[in-house]
């Protein structure tokens, strides 16, 4: 027969277990958190009927008594285009699943280069218990802020500071691994369509394909590079410049340069493989899906996005952390680049 007529599974708050122990809620509260003076036995007595009823504390109640808010924020860049979205999209719903896991909520802020209001706002009136930015620049307002701010953060990606928490993979030794692989696989100038140079994650990839060519002694004739190649007003005359120079490969800094260089091959009669391969330092469902299906370094997004959050919430909880996780990466060998 269960106390005071509450079934199993029904029990909402500290005064239904007080009520139906026939206790005081500061004995309740005390049992729960095991702080104060409280006898063994009724500790035991309390716990065991919290069990037997499935009660969990209120999230306000408790957030109140230990200062937290059990919310997370996750950042996300305005300038973000429109095919970088599948990206940020994965990332917000990995991070969700985690921190759900762990009784947490997300609160999402939207942040440009030039314009941190909202997330300044959201750590001054202490809405969130950490912050997970997802995409850093060089120079990162939102990272020196939170840097001053006294609020655990954590980065997806290289920020360039080692006492800043970061997930990431390793863009260097993929891009390096992609680019040596493009010199040895075909014969012909190797031309990197590259993106905004304001994003660290570029100045990675950058940093591994110049790698490659210095080991592989390619010198001015065999590799070139063309920033900012993404751009839609852009593509077209860059990739009518970059086509006159009869390259072997075409490496895409990212998979949104790739789908715009394919198009626009596409559109002007270029065949893939046969008069040109191409391959992208970043793979999405659209590059194994493409006719031909795309050559690209793989990394799971979802891991980044359940590192990151483990990794803040386990901070925010007083753990001790990791400041660098790397999450593999795989280059995958597709018809665009099959000779």
């Amino acid at each position: 027969m269960e106390e005071a007529g509450i079934e199993p599974n029904q029990l909402q708050t500290i005064n239904d277990i007080a009520a139906a122990l026939g206790v005081s809620k500061t004995t309740v509260s005390r049992a729960i958190s095991g702080k104060g003076r409280i006898g063994k036995e009724t500790r035991e007595k309390v716990l065991s009927y919290i069990e037997a009823h499935g009660y969990r504390p209120n999230l306000i109640a408790k957030s109140l008594a230990e200062s937290r808010t059990f919310n997370i924020a996750v950042v996300i860049p305005a300038d973000a285009d429109v095919h970088e979205i599948p990206f940020f999209q994965v990332c917000l719903y990995s991070i969700t699943e985690a921190v759900n896991a762990r009784d947490y909520d997300v609160v999402v802020s939207v942040t440009s280069a030039g314009n941190i209001a909202g997330l300044r706002r959201l750590v001054k009136n202490r809405k969130v218990d950490g912050v997970i930015l997802t995409r850093p620049l060089s120079d990162d307002k939102a990272v020196a802020f939170l840097k001053t701010a006294g609020l655990p953060f954590a980065v997806i990606g290289n920020c360039g500071d080692e006492l800043v928490a970061q997930v990431d993979s390793d863009h260097d030794a993929g891009c390096r691994e992609a680019t040596l692989y493009a010199l040895s696989h075909r014969a012909g100038p190797v031309i990197l369509l590259a993106g905004n140079p304001d994003h660290q994650v570029n100045k990675d990839r950058f940093a591994g394909f110049c790698r490659a060519l210095s080991e592989s002694g390619a010198g001015a004739e065999r590799a070139s590079v063309v920033w900012n190649a993404g751009s839609k007003s852009g593509i077209e005359r860059k990739m009518r410049n970059a086509m006159e120079a009869s390259p072997g490969t075409l490496l895409c800094m990212d998979d949104v340069i790739a789908s715009r260089s394919l198009s626009w091959l596409h559109r002007h009669g270029y065949s893939i493989p046969r008069d040109v391969s191409l391959m992208s330092f970043h793979d999405s469902a659209a590059m194994e899906d493409h006719i031909p299906s795309i050559t690209a370094l793989h990394v799971n997004i979802h891991d980044l996005g359940c590192a990151a959050a483990n990794n803040l919430i386990d901070a925010a909880n007083g753990r001790e952390t990791a400041k660098k996780i790397l999450v593999p990466y795989r280059l995958i060998i597709r018809d665009s680049s099959r000779i």
